[in-house]
């Protein structure tokens, strides 16, 4: 197996990452385009054809065209214009009669000159209706400037028309003519004065505009105390930055004193209220005072110990005095202790008299104790301005932003108020000069023979046919894309791949002898008849036809689950895979087919596999592999009989074991989600190497979503042109839905 693994190419392990990207897969369409090229190539065939036949019954085409000068050409006519004693005081200037031409080019073919010239052909020709010869001028008339490069061209703008009439050409030229002309005499002062106006229309709610923008940017300066944003953002960061210090030194110190304060109150074996407390009871005079009374009371005692016995009377007075003294002292303890805990009472080492040593370690804990109070108020402080700056840190960039924002606007606005302003004052000059007309330099005529008579063009249907061609061809991948999706399959492995978005494992290729079992086993449980079983053997009758070799056929289908088990393996080492469920959405999917010879070949590598028909309601493993069904799944979930009595060999596989779904006597329907099932499968996998279980299909229980939960994923199985898509994918929102464990999707019948 390790060799397997070893061989495993590159591109099957990018294939294996299931964290895939979806959204829009364009080789999902080249594939349904070339599986229906034939489709699409007779749609395309049929629409040309008809184009080219549409072609045929064009009429014959009459071309004409005129030119007229727009710029003058002689030094006397540019000595006579009165923009040159304007503007250069008589001096002719080449900059002051230069034309924008692209832009008289967009005015020319503008809807509105082209809405003029077809009012005034329809004067003529009233019964043609005005949006016809709208569209037939915007398609037909073109109009260019004479010469190509910058080295030929021209002040000359020459048009063409073309038309089914030579009469209607040459009435359309001499109206466009026209047209054209008027609009250099008259139409030009009227566009400069509607220029003016709007220009006068637009400064207002461009200075409103100037004006909100520098207001909006005052109330951003005053509310943030803003003069230059960028000096302002450093500031804060380098203030953020210094509290950060800040911090991080006091949480330092802190840790330090929080240390130093554990040592001394270990050496002292008191805490800080407690030394304090224990200060309080050395210092106090009354108490010490008291102490050295008892002292000497308890030396006097000792002294008439030696003279007298127990019960004489100077003994008897002595003790009775001592023993006033230790109420006082009690007493007086007791009220030192009253300002503390209650606890502190109890303590030997707090009421005990406190050495000069121990009373110098007391006043450093008590010194610490007061540092780390004062540290830790400094602390939330610290944490307090570092949250609050932190805060305004993460608003600033967005304050920044809108301000830079507002000054980006602020500065275009102003440049296209600018530039209006002085656009308006050039259009007021533009408008009071005269302006010389443009000069016809070729009369409006239509192209004729050498006899003087209009030429006629035939049509030409290549552009047609590449428009029939282009549309049969969209038209064929669209009706090729439909039939697919009306067919509602996966065609191939690389459709199942590229819908699901899961790791495909492998594929398995059609297999005669595994066609035949499940045939078999359809027609045992779902009792096809005749019409359903000549309809079987039509739909894989093709492998008949392709069978050459039945031996190379096997080791292939053998081999490709070999390279499933090894992706399997390679990919879940961490843990180990112990434990998998093979599950489809439809019968005829060999569902049953990929479980059992994936266990096959785990046993074939020396695993202990057990496979499980979890199928209650329709078992057939025992069949396939000749085993007795009296007893299995069913009964250990039913009773407490152990798992090792229901499981018997495969016959001639060593390895392998089968668990049968055995049969309810009880006719009580069985729930594999059970608390006896789980304990069930935890025994499988301690005994066994690796459990694969044989579940009811996807869609018809919900005995699957418990059984996949409690292993190490799901294998599903889709069969290439017979599963249907919308199922998986129902099956697989499913599988989201509840967050199953998954391995990944094996593709069966690949021819």
């Amino acid at each position: 197996m390790s060799d397997q693994v070893q061989d495993l190419p590159s591109e099957e392990l990018e294939e294996l990452n299931p964290q895939r990207k979806k959204g829009f897969n364009y080789r999902t369409y080249l594939r349904t385009f070339q599986r229906k090229a034939l489709l699409i190539a007779v749609i395309t065939g049929v629409t040309t054809s008809v184009a080219w036949l549409f072609s045929l019954r064009e009429p014959d085409t009459y071309f004409g065209s005129f030119q007229f000068l727009v710029e003058p050409v002689t030094s006397e006519a540019k000595l006579t214009d009165p923009s040159t004693l304007t503007r250069t005081e008589g001096v002719p200037d080449e900059q002051l009669f230069g034309q924008d031409y692209p832009t008289l080019m967009k005015i020319l073919k503008s809807p509105g000159m082209i809405e003029k010239i077809a009012k005034d052909i329809q004067e003529k020709f009233p019964s043609v209706n005005f949006g016809v010869i709208k569209k037939n001028l915007a398609s037909t008339l073109t109009i260019e400037r004479v010469g190509k490069t910058r080295s030929d061209e021209t002040k000359i703008i020459e048009v063409n028309y073309r038309g089914t009439e030579a009469e209607g050409v040459q009435f359309v030229l001499e109206v466009a003519a026209e047209n054209f002309l008027a609009y250099s005499e008259q139409e030009r002062k009227r566009k400069i004065k509607a220029g003016v106006e709007f220009i006068d229309e637009q400064l207002p709610e461009l200075e409103q505009r100037v004006d909100k923008i520098r207001s909006e940017q005052q109330k951003i300066q005053e509310q943030y105390d803003l003069i230059n944003p960028n000096t302002k953002g450093e500031e804060l960061f380098a203030k953020l930055d210094e509290i950060r210090f800040q911090k991080t030194e006091t949480e330092r110190e802190l840790k330090e004193l929080t240390t130093l304060k554990s040592n001394i109150e270990s050496q002292l074996n008191l805490n800080s209220e407690e030394a304090l407390a224990a200060s309080d009871l050395s210092e106090n005079p009354a108490r010490q005072s008291l102490l050295n009374l008892l002292q000497e009371i308890e030396s006097k005692i000792a002294l008439e110990s030696a003279r007298f016995t127990l019960n004489t009377p100077n003994i008897e007075a002595l003790e009775k005095q001592r023993n006033n003294l230790i109420a006082l002292l009690d007493e007086e303890t007791k009220k030192i202790l009253k300002q503390y805990s209650t606890s502190l009472s109890d303590k030997a080492t707090v009421i005990k008299f406190q050495n000069p040593i121990r009373l110098g370690l007391i006043q450093q804990l008590i010194d610490t104790n007061n540092k780390i109070q004062m540290l830790e108020v400094r602390d939330r402080y610290l944490t307090k301005t570092k949250a609050a700056l932190e805060n305004r840190a993460r608003l600033f960039p967005g304050i920044i932003a809108t301000y830079n924002d507002l000054e980006r606007d602020l500065v275009l606005t102003s440049k296209i108020l600018e530039q209006l302003l002085t656009q308006r004052e050039t259009l007021n000059v533009e408008s009071a000069q005269n302006h010389v007309s443009w000069e016809i330099i070729s009369p409006p005529q239509v192209i004729v023979n050498a006899g003087g008579k209009p030429l006629a063009f035939p049509p030409d249907p290549k552009k047609k046919m590449m428009a029939g061609a282009i549309a049969g061809m969209l038209l064929g991948m669209g009706i090729a894309i439909v039939l697919e999706k009306r067919q509602d399959l996966f065609f191939s492995p690389d459709d199942i791949k590229d819908t699901l978005f899961m790791p495909l494992l492998g594929e398995i290729p059609l297999n005669e002898t595994h066609l035949t079992k499940i045939h078999d086993t359809y027609a045992e449980y779902a009792s096809l008849n005749e019409a359903e079983e000549l309809e079987f053997e039509q739909q894989y009758s093709d492998v008949n036809k392709r069978k050459d070799n039945t031996g190379e056929k096997e080791f292939l289908f053998e081999q490709a689950f070999d390279f499933i088990y090894t992706k399997l393996c390679f990919f879940n080492t961490n843990p180990p895979l112990r434990s998998l469920v093979v599950s489809s959405v439809e019968k005829k999917d060999g569902q049953s087919t990929i479980a059992l010879n994936l266990a096959k070949r785990a046993a074939a590598q020396g695993k202990r596999v057990l496979l499980v028909d979890a199928n209650l309601s329709q078992p057939q493993l025992h069949v396939w592999l000749n085993l007795d069904n009296y007893k299995g799944l069913i009964n250990l979930l039913t009773s407490q009989l152990y798992f090792e009595e229901m499981i018997q060999e495969a016959p001639e596989i060593k390895n392998l074991f089968v668990l049968t779904a055995g049969v309810d006597f009880s006719e009580k329907s069985q729930q594999l989600w059970s608390v006896r099932m789980q304990q069930l499968m935890a025994e499988f996998e301690a005994k066994y190497d690796l459990v694969i279980y044989d579940p009811p299909h996807f869609l018809e229980s919900t005995d699957l979503i418990f059984l996949t939960a409690h292993t190490d994923g799901l294998l599903m199985v889709v069969g290439v042109t017979k599963t249907s898509q919308s199922k998986v994918k129902m099956a697989v929102e499913k599988i989201n839905t509840f967050g199953l464990p998954t391995l990944g999707v094996v593709a069966n019948y690949v021819s």
